[in-house]
C-alpha cells in the first residue's frame, strides 16, 4: 500500500477505558482492546474505533486511535433502540470508519453486523475469541435467535480468527470446523519499582464483575469466615436491565465485616495503586476467556488463588492454585496466607510469566501479523 493500512475495532465501551477516569468502566475485554489498537498504531496502521457516544468529543483521537462515535449505551426507546439510534447509528459509524480491515471480538449481535458492513464495502474481517463459550458450537452466552444467527455468520465467514489459548483454539476447530491463530493477551508491565510485595502483611484482592457467573459470594464468604485477614473486592457494578444484586449483598456483608472492603470500578489508570497494596489474588469465576484481572494481578508480582486457569498454565507454572470448589479454594488462600515466602515466590514467576508471554510490544506484532496476511490475501 502506498497509505498506512485502517483497521477498525469495533468496541462500545472502549472510550471509558481512554477517558482518563471521566467515565468509570473498566471491563477486562476492554482493556485489552485499547493495549491492542495503540499497540496497532505502533506498528504502522491508521487505527479507528467505532465507540459508544458518552458525550465525547466525535473523532477524538486518542495516543494515535481515533474515535467514532456511534450510539448512547442507554439512548433511545426500548423496543425501538435497536433500530434507532443503535442500528443506524452504529453501521453509520462502521462505514465513516473506511477501513481496509475490520476486527471485533466475542460472539455478539454486533460482530455479525461489523461483518456484514466489511463485506458490504469489500473490506477483510478478522473475528477475536473473547471467552471459552464463544469456542462451543451452542454459544451457551449468545441469547435469542436474531443474535445467535448473526454471531455464528460472523464466526463462518471471518477472513481469519484469533483464539486466547490453546484450548479455545482446540474446541472451537471441534465445535466449527475452523482454525485460529492463538495469540495471548496483552498486559502493560509496570517498572519493578512499582509492584507489590507478596510476601508484606496479607491482603487479598477480588477484580471482577458483580455479576453471578463471577461468584463474588465466594470472596465475601471467606472474608466473613476470616476476620482477621483484610479483604478488598472491587469491580464493574451492572446497570439496568441486569441486576446489582451482588453487588449489593457485597455490601451487606462489608457492613457486618470490618475487614471486608467492597469497591466499585476502579478507573485503569489507578488499578495498579489497587494491586500493590496486596499480597494475593484471588478469582472466582469458574469459566472465562484469559482474564485481563490475572495478567494484571501477574503483572504487580501477585500470586493466583483461582477458579479457572487457562491453559493449566497457573499450576504449571507455579503461579499459585487452581481449586473449581470452594472448600478447595478457600484451603488455597489460606495456606498462601500463612506463608510469606511462597506467595513471594510465586509472585516473582508471575511476573516473569507476563514479561515473556503476554508484553505489549510482543502481542501487538502477533496481531499485526494477523492483519497483514488478511490484506495481502486481499
Amino acid at each position: 500500500m502506498s497509505r498506512k493500512p485502517r483497521v477498525c475495532m469495533y468496541v462500545e465501551f472502549l472510550y471509558p477505558v481512554l477517558s482518563n477516569g471521566r467515565v468509570a468502566f473498566a471491563g477486562g475485554i476492554e482493556v485489552q482492546l485499547a493495549h491492542l489498537a495503540r499497540g496497532l498504531v505502533r506498528e504502522g496502521f491508521d487505527v479507528t474505533v467505532v465507540t459508544g457516544d458518552f458525550g465525547q468529543e466525535d473523532a477524538l483521537v486518542v495516543d494515535g486511535v481515533r474515535l467514532l462515535k456511534a450510539f448512547p449505551p442507554l439512548g433511545g426507546v426500548p423496543g425501538l433502540r435497536f433500530f434507532h439510534p443503535r442500528l443506524t447509528r452504529g453501521l453509520r459509524a462502521i462505514r465513516r470508519a473506511d477501513a481496509d480491515v475490520y476486527l471485533t471480538q466475542g460472539a455478539t449481535l454486533w460482530a455479525g453486523l461489523v461483518r456484514e458492513s466489511a463485506a458490504a464495502m469489500g473490506r477483510r474481517f478478522v473475528w477475536m475469541l473473547g471467552h471459552d463459550y464463544d469456542s462451543m458450537a451452542e454459544l451457551p452466552h449468545v441469547h435469542g435467535v436474531r443474535d445467535r444467527w448473526f454471531a455464528r455468520r460472523a464466526i463462518r465467514l471471518a477472513d481469519a480468527i484469533v483464539s486466547q489459548t490453546e484450548h479455545q483454539r482446540q474446541a472451537f476447530r471441534a465445535a466449527f470446523g475452523r482454525d485460529s491463530t492463538v495469540i495471548p493477551n496483552p498486559v502493560a508491565l509496570p517498572g519493578a519499582d512499582r509492584i507489590a510485595d507478596a510476601g508484606g502483611d496479607p491482603v487479598v484482592v477480588w477484580v471482577a464483575t458483580y455479576k453471578p457467573a463471577k461468584r463474588p459470594e465466594w470472596f465475601t464468604r471467606f472474608a466473613e469466615r476470616h476476620p482477621q485477614v483484610r479483604c478488598r473486592m472491587a469491580g464493574v457494578v451492572p446497570v439496568p436491565p441486569l441486576s446489582d444484586l451482588q453487588w449489593r449483598e457485597a455490601q451487606e456483608v462489608a457492613r457486618r465485616c470490618p475487614n471486608l472492603e467492597v469497591l466499585p470500578t476502579i478507573p485503569h489508570e489507578r488499578i495498579g495503586e489497587f494491586l500493590r497494596a496486596a499480597s494475593i489474588f484471588a478469582h472466582s469465576s469458574p469459566a472465562e476467556g484469559f482474564p485481563n484481572a490475572f495478567l494484571e494481578a501477574w503483572a504487580h508480582a501477585l500470586p493466583s488463588v483461582t477458579a479457572f486457569d487457562p491453559d493449566g498454565l497457573i499450576e504449571r507454572h507455579g503461579l499459585g492454585a487452581c481449586r473449581d470448589d470452594y472448600d478447595a479454594w478457600e484451603a488455597e488462600l489460606e495456606r498462601r496466607i500463612a506463608d510469606p515466602a511462597r506467595r513471594r515466590a510465586e509472585g516473582a514467576r508471575a511476573r516473569a510469566y507476563v514479561t515473556t508471554h503476554h508484553r505489549l510490544d510482543i502481542i501487538q506484532h502477533q496481531l499485526a501479523e494477523v492483519l497483514h496476511g488478511v490484506l495481502a490475501e486481499h
